[in-house]
């Protein structure tokens, strides 16, 4: 598209409703910090390294995971709670095995299925590229990082993304593929910007853009002025931001000050939303620690209240995106990163829709 042209929605057309949505985190690739009990040492860091240590327990380990972290039920509980899109996480093994890691595409495959039986939209995010795009464990291998420096994997990272628009080609609930997340900001653009265009070629081979978008990361939200709008001649494609207010880098402010920050940022994605489609794809109710030790001293009564403030200021001012996918549905023990906890809280409305 060019500024020129309408903005496309990445529901694709006017007269859907607003893509409010939870990613389907910890399901498809692993991060620790989201189900610990998981890992029983230190040195399982990832799920690179906890399938290394189960050896050949780690198809049962995998399988008995996966079955049991996201059912068809989740899916009904959010389609009646108003959410009406899934932005799902999954690693460059989801079709073949590679290393110590277990395939699950026929874990995807359910979801695209349960995603059209609940009228979902789902964008496809594959969360962890071979040689990992950055060092994070969110890549599925933390402090491993050889793409794109590695030829190899770049250009595996292009065929597994052919293959898995191929395989889902047609089904009407995908609406966005995104190419990659959080590719580590030492990234130069120079790298970045092509990879994101053979990944887009690829991606239309079997995805029209009339039907879905191609999604690219900006990351950190600074490289929004770098990235976002940075193939105008590329139809249908959206830009993906992620804002976290507890890693503004404040300290020593108190919790208001992050409601009002959190207020202005409709300023700014006021702004993006001028010069194209973009989605906040990830969020979350979190606060620094140093300030969550503080609010853990609150009265439950006024601790609420201003979670609930958090809460509707962020999603009044994310309503200027295209679309929106709190970080995550379930996490064990964390309210603040947990949507459904966060609404069995009172902390979101009764319901979105």
């Amino acid at each position: 598209m060019t500024q020129k042209n309408p903005k496309p929605k990445l529901s694709l057309t006017s007269k859907n409703p607003a893509l409010r949505g939870v990613n389907l985190g910890n399901w498809l690739l692993l991060e620790k910090w989201m189900s610990p009990d998981l890992y029983s040492s230190p040195d399982q860091k990832d799920e690179y390294t906890l399938c290394e240590a189960l050896g050949d327990q780690a198809q049962g380990v995998m399988r008995k995971h996966r079955e049991s972290w996201i059912t068809e039920a989740d899916f009904k509980w959010l389609a009646n709670w108003g959410i009406n899109a899934i932005r799902l996480p999954f690693g460059y093994w989801i079709l073949d095995a590679d290393g110590p890691y277990v395939a699950s595409i026929d874990l995807l495959d359910q979801a695209v299925d349960w995603c059209e039986q609940y009228d979902m939209k789902l964008l496809l995010d594959l969360h962890g590229l071979p040689g990992a795009q950055g060092p994070e464990g969110h890549t599925g291998r933390s402090g491993y990082f050889t793409w794109p420096k590695d030829q190899s994997c770049y250009d595996r990272s292009l065929d597994i993304i052919e293959q898995i628009a191929q395989r889902y080609a047609g089904r009407a609930c995908i609406n966005g593929f995104s190419v990659v997340n959080e590719p580590h900001e030492s990234i130069a653009a120079d790298v970045l910007i092509p990879f994101y265009e053979q990944s887009i070629e690829r991606v239309r081979k079997h995805m029209p853009a009339d039907k879905v978008a191609a999604v690219i990361a900006a990351y950190p939200e600074n490289l929004m002025s770098m990235y976002h709008g940075c193939l105008p001649k590329i139809e249908n494609i959206v830009t993906d931001v992620h804002l976290y207010q507890s890693f503004i880098g404040w300290e020593n402010r108190d919790p208001f000050t992050y409601i009002s920050a959190a207020s202005r940022r409709g300023e700014q994605l006021s702004k993006w939303a001028k010069q194209g489609p973009f989605v906040v794809g990830e969020w979350s109710l979190s606060w620094p620690k140093e300030l969550s030790d503080v609010l853990d001293t609150w009265p439950k009564a006024q601790y609420d209240q201003l979670m609930r403030a958090y809460a509707n200021t962020q999603l009044a001012a994310f309503e200027q995106a295209d679309a929106w996918y709190f970080w995550s549905y379930k996490v064990i023990n964390r309210p603040h990163w947990s949507f459904r906890d966060a609404v069995e809280c009172g902390w979101f409305p009764a319901s979105v829709d």
